[in-house]
């Protein structure tokens, strides 16, 4: 079967659902079909990774405003004692979580750049919120909840008793576009400013 073929095979599976849930799950499919250990996996089980990837991103945000009662990224940063800033020469990087240093850097030139072009209000509010939401995701899989990609394995092949196995990394973006767009109540998937990263910084 191909790769198209199974892809529509899965957008069938998730009409039903609302116009949101729906577009969320299909970036998250995009996002992930990049990756050859998840081309291969039944696509059943396709959509329920996702699911729960999402689902695991979803909960974090909940359990954040729940206990510092705050959508505010940058506050609930400074409640786990780690310090965000800003920095020029940023590049076609728009921010970085320092691990070491537990620290958040927003790339001063990337955002100012793609305030001039978005046209849409809400993205335009939220977006030095989004960078700061996404490197905090991070952050708490560092210190917190462990990396999310790692919970899952995947057979790549086995020789006899010999098995390869894999992991696949994007899962973890995945789950922090989830956490991103719930904690700032987004109806929009922070996916969209990945895509106007790609537009704005890869010709220039």
């Amino acid at each position: 079967m191909t790769r198209g073929k199974k892809s529509e095979q899965f957008s069938e599976k998730v009409r039903e659902r609302s116009l949101q849930e729906r577009n969320r799950l299909a970036l998250a499919y995009l996002e992930l079909s990049k990756d050859k250990t998840f081309q291969k996996l039944a696509e059943d089980y396709k959509q329920q990774l996702i699911e729960e990837v999402l689902t695991l991103g979803d909960e974090v945000a909940h359990s954040l405003v729940a206990e510092y009662g705050t959508r505010d990224p940058r506050r609930i940063a400074a409640e786990l004692g780690v310090k965000v800033f800003g920095e020029d020469k940023g590049r076609a990087r728009r921010s970085e979580y320092r691990r070491e240093r537990r620290e958040i850097v927003v790339y001063r030139d990337h955002h100012e750049k793609m305030l001039r072009y978005v046209r849409s209000s809400e993205l335009s509010e939220h977006l030095l919120k989004f960078m700061v939401a996404h490197e905090l995701f991070k952050h708490l899989e560092f210190q917190e909840i462990g990396e999310v990609y790692k919970r899952y394995k995947f057979k790549a092949w086995q020789l006899g008793p010999y098995v390869k196995e894999r992991y696949i990394e994007a899962l973890s973006k995945v789950a922090a576009q989830a956490f991103t767009q719930t904690l700032l109540k987004l109806e929009i998937s922070p996916q969209v400013f990945d895509y106007l990263t790609y537009i704005l910084f890869t010709n220039n």
